[in-house]
């Protein structure tokens, strides 16, 4: 393996070498003359391709809607998660898809690997579908206490996104969303995010992006610091669905606590339509 430091790059094969990146940094290497496969190693290779097909149709359906900007390896991280996910679901190699009852393992991903939800916000947001073909988001009277956020900052933008995802036809649906803009130097008041998106036939992923802005000379810039933006999977609902209208469904991450939670206050939510 040689580092690429001439003016020509190259990035692909090029006859019997390869130029590939790691870290943003292009090396190279020579082909292997022959590669040999054993059953196994090739069963193992089609599950990491339906692993890899999920994590692309899952960034394309999100990215619709994303707003912050994510790192260079979130392809890398989103393939591990969804290889855990579907291996939780079936013991089949070669053979493996993904079951209803695991994809909540998807709950609690970051788009932004360096600070994930928990760490910006003080409460626990839950996913509720209405009966109505709506997707609702209490959010609390939030004031500047309640947020982790730079010293500059005068507003906090929070997003809903909600997008329809189907692992076995390789296809996304359009993504939905809804917002709201806290101006942290006003009287805190509770909102509600609202998404007009029914669970159905696809799998319904639901991610809620923070992001910070300071107000100059009239104007809202979005900060830079990635310390003070995030945008995770806050909630994973299932194709099929099954439960009754007005129930709250939530997915609970199996890795770790998606949240930490700072006492257990009840917020009044104030009903959109």
């Amino acid at each position: 393996m040689g580092f690429q430091e001439g003016v020509i790059k190259v990035n692909g094969s090029l006859g019997d070498e390869v130029g590939y990146r790691v870290d943003g940094k292009l090396r190279i290497r020579k082909k292997a003359k022959k590669v040999r496969r054993s059953e196994a190693t090739k069963r193992a290779a089609i599950d990491f391709g339906t692993a890899s097909k999920a994590g692309k149709i899952i960034r394309r359906g999100v990215k619709q809607g994303l707003d912050i900007r994510t790192d260079n390896k979130l392809t890398n991280r989103l393939n591990v998660r969804t290889k855990q996910v579907l291996y939780a679901g079936s013991n089949e190699p070669g053979e493996r898809t993904f079951k209803r009852e695991a994809i909540a393992g998807l709950t609690g991903f970051q788009f932004n690997s360096h600070t994930d939800l928990g760490r910006l916000l003080n409460f626990r947001p839950k996913v509720k579908q209405d009966g109505k073909g709506n997707l609702r988001i209490a959010l609390p009277a939030l004031t500047a206490s309640d947020i982790l956020h730079a010293k500059n900052t005068t507003h906090i933008q929070i997003k809903a996104i909600a997008v329809g995802v189907n692992f076995t036809d390789g296809e996304y649906q359009d993504a939905v969303s809804d917002k709201v803009l806290i101006d942290l130097r006003k009287p805190a008041v509770a909102n509600e995010l609202i998404l007009p998106f029914t669970a159905g036939d696809d799998e319904t992923i639901v991610v809620l992006q923070v992001t910070a802005f300071r107000e100059y000379g009239g104007q809202l810039c979005a900060s830079g610091n990635r310390k003070y933006f995030a945008a995770d999977i806050i909630d994973v609902i299932p194709s099929l669905v099954i439960e009754e209208a007005n129930l709250v469904h939530h997915s609970h991450a199996t890795s770790k606590p998606l949240f930490r939670l700072h006492g257990n206050n009840t917020f009044a939510t104030p009903q959109r339509e």
